[in-house]
């Protein structure tokens, strides 16, 4: 692939980097560590790392006869955290992502959203859970719709 044109591609305005910037917001009052990343498309091996990947679904929620349509994105949010037998330590993930769904469920009933144009909503699909794990780190995932209005 050659090189993507930034004048064409603007990533601030990209609706993946406008919930990564609310997703932020909303790690940092979980997190006591806050430094961490949140990539698109790319979980590291590392803990205290995220990626939101955009998942392929059909876009169209409603249409119009006025022009409007409704539209959504499905994203998985995915995260590396440390894993071993302590239960401690693993009821710790397990909350963060507890806390982190009600989080989104309040700001989406007080209309706290991601800076997207349209946007109607926001709502964890799942509950985070587990997908895989080996020594010492353990990858898990929870699903984000947003859903917004098109002219």
């Amino acid at each position: 692939m050659g090189d993507i044109k930034s004048n064409v591609v603007v990533v601030n305005d990209l609706r993946v980097e406008k919930l990564r910037e609310y997703l932020m917001q909303i790690i940092d009052g979980i997190l006591t560590d806050t430094n961490y990343q949140i990539n698109a498309n790319m979980l590291s091996a590392d803990v205290n790392n995220y990626s939101l990947d955009k998942i392929p679904v059909s876009s169209v929620v409603e249409k119009w006869v006025i022009g409007y349509e409704i539209h959504k994105d499905v994203f998985a949010f995915r995260s590396r955290n440390n894993y071993s037998q302590d239960t401690i330590d693993n009821l710790l993930n397990v909350g963060f992502f507890e806390v982190f769904e009600n989080i989104i469920k309040n700001n989406n009933e007080n209309k706290v959203l991601p800076d997207i144009q349209g946007i109607q909503s926001i709502q964890c699909l799942n509950c985070g859970s587990m997908n895989y794990a080996d020594t010492n780190t353990a990858e898990f995932e929870i699903q984000i719709q947003i859903e917004y209005m098109e002219v």
